[in-house]
């Protein structure tokens, strides 16, 4: 897996792999490779090459392209990203993340004044007029599996596909704890009221730069009414007889699974 780390960070080297994107996707070569080495691409001053980490004892960088480089092809990245392993995926992630902030953060936010430099060991830069650091953003999601008896909810928002159903999810709001998130978000999406909220795992989703905290819960009251504006249809289904769900890359496919297997373990 990718080891982050606190040490120094290297300037870019011909023995490092290189992430290369293009707006918001991804550069590979055949067979969907990602990790590039220096010789298969020409380096440009305006690429701004960030560290991620190690790789298998490799540093790694990503970096941005303007135009696609010859010989390379473009993938999106929530494409990419479901076709990788738990290790590849974190590291895809990291690397967008990564890049998006150095992109978004090219002035200070307090001051205006232009941010090109960046600390040596830590990923923020340091506005060289008022001092205030800039991070990676990182924003705080909630996410959670329901279950009634043998049931599990699942719920539609208006831009879904049709007949996809995910699980209920949503930001967390400032001074709020993840279980005050938890049950916030059903009762305003679904009208809802939960209990034995307990965490499960988390996941970075790079869309851009959220954390998808993952729970489960269990019905206490109350009839399912779809959020107008938020969610277009919300209903229980029977965990052997689920619609079409999210991709097991996925924490909410990942956690619909875990959960179907909890019940049948109670039974």
């Amino acid at each position: 897996m990718l080891e982050i780390g606190t040490q120094t960070h290297p300037l870019p080297h011909q023995d490092a792999l290189y992430v290369l994107l293009h707006r918001n996707q991804v550069l590979v070569e055949q067979d969907n490779l990602y990790l590039i080495p220096f010789t298969h691409f020409q380096p440009n001053s305006k690429m701004s090459a960030i560290y991620c980490g190690q790789w298998q004892g490799q540093d790694v960088f990503v970096c941005r392209f303007e135009s696609v480089p010859k010989g390379f092809t473009e993938v999106g990245l929530r494409e990419l990203l479901f076709l990788q392993d738990q290790d590849h995926y974190l590291l895809l992630s990291r690397a967008h993340q990564l890049s998006t902030w150095d992109r978004d953060h090219q002035f200070c936010g307090r001051c205006g004044t232009p941010m090109q430099e960046k600390h040596i060991a830590e990923h923020t830069k340091i506005c060289p007029t008022c001092n205030l650091r800039h991070y990676p953003r990182i924003s705080p999601c909630i996410i959670v599996s329901i279950c009634k008896d043998d049931h599990i909810l699942l719920a539609r928002g208006l831009h879904a596909p049709k007949g996809k159903f995910s699980n209920i999810a949503g930001f967390v709001e400032a001074g709020e704890t993840l279980e005050q998130a938890v049950a916030r978000e059903v009762r305003e999406e679904v009208g809802l009221e939960i209990t034995n909220i307990r965490y499960v795992d988390s996941q970075p989703w790079s869309f851009p730069h959220q954390l998808m905290v993952g729970f489960f819960a269990d019905y206490v009251a109350g009839e399912i009414t779809p959020a107008p504006g938020e969610i277009d249809e919300a209903n229980w289904y029977h965990i052997d007889n689920l619609p079409h769900i999210p991709n097991g890359a996925t924490i909410s496919g990942q956690l619909i699974t875990h959960h179907i297997a909890h019940i049948n373990n109670k039974k």
